[in-house]
């Protein structure tokens, strides 16, 4: 009798189980959705999935892929939310989310960044998401978000560089130096670490007795970074090398690459492939901020500027 009433309890168990599930795509869809905004992100990943395995061609198919990239980045696992949204765009090279895909590619890649002295193949890729999304994308919303993070990424890496060229001349290795900061300025013109290696090459050139390459540096500080904290030392510099003289005229570092030989630009070296279409240009600026899921629309990165928590936490560190 104890073992009947055990099958009897067991069956009618399985039955409220069975009669739980949900017995349409909507229905999964819903309770995925409910899932991951209550914070319950492996839950929802599971469902969204399961909602893809079992309807596979249903109307809440694109989305459902999409949600499971977000359930992921904001679960704080950036390798398979990076994995998310990269099959993500491969199978929907149209689609109106795109922007909003790229923006987080790079948030994901800015994540795992790591100090200036360590590898940056991280911050490489978080600069080439960016700026991908900038190109293909110029009229979005997203954009502007990643012109934001791309500056940060592009000061990281230049500091990298400005750092390794240290490492040279503090072992008396010159020429590498000097080859490292030209490559440097070349490249991120545009960062406060470019007039900081400007210097630097006015000091190097100096101490190897280059007066007329020495004047050209340390003008290219004024000229280029006439607000940074290092214009007003370089300055300094000239009058003791010029004297009675003249600075030069024109764009010092133009005239300093003609004459140190390296006056054709080197590209910034990118280690990621190319992570989006040529189609999705005919979808630019589709999406917009403020889709629903509950992500960041202002410069609330990881390393967010003024004190940003973004959604791991943590204010910036620069």
């Amino acid at each position: 009798m104890r073992r009947i009433v055990f099958l009897a309890a067991v069956a009618l168990l399985a039955a409220g189980c069975a009669a739980k599930k949900p017995a349409s795509a909507n229905a999964y869809f819903n309770m995925a959705s409910r899932e991951l905004s209550e914070g319950s992100y492996g839950r929802a990943v599971d469902d969204y999935r399961t909602l893809l395995d079992e309807y596979p061609f249903s109307e809440y198919s694109e989305e459902a892929e999409l949600k499971i990239g977000v359930a992921h980045y904001k679960n704080g696992s950036c390798p398979e939310a990076t994995a998310a949204f990269t099959d993500f765009q491969r199978r929907h090279p149209t689609s109106p989310h795109l922007p909003l895909v790229g923006y987080l590619l790079g948030q994901c890649a800015e994540q795992q960044m790591r100090p200036t002295d360590r590898d940056q193949s991280a911050s490489q890729n978080a600069h080439a998401y960016y700026q991908a999304l900038m190109q293909q994308h110029p009229t979005s919303p997203y954009s502007e978000l990643a012109r934001e993070r791309l500056e940060y990424c592009r000061e990281t890496l230049a500091e990298h560089e400005l750092e390794i060229a240290q490492f040279y001349v503090r072992h008396d290795n010159d020429k590498a130096a000097e080859t490292r900061l030209l490559d440097l300025v070349n490249r991120f013109d545009d960062t406060d670490t470019a007039g900081d290696a400007l210097y630097q090459l006015g000091e190097l050139y100096r101490d190897q007795k280059q007066p007329d390459k020495a004047i050209l540096a340390f003008a290219a500080v004024a000229y280029h970074h006439p607000d940074h904290d290092a214009a007003r030392r370089a300055e300094a510099q000239l009058q003791a090398l010029l004297g009675d003289e003249s600075p030069p005229s024109g764009d010092p570092f133009a005239a300093l690459k003609a004459e140190t030989g390296r006056d054709r630009n080197i590209a910034v070296a990118q280690t990621v492939r190319p992570i989006q279409d040529p189609r999705q240009q005919a979808r630019r600026g589709a999406s917009q901020p403020g889709t629903g899921l509950g992500l960041p629309t202002g410069n609330t990165g990881p390393f967010g500027r003024g004190g940003g928590t973004g959604p791991y936490g943590g204010g910036g560190r620069y």
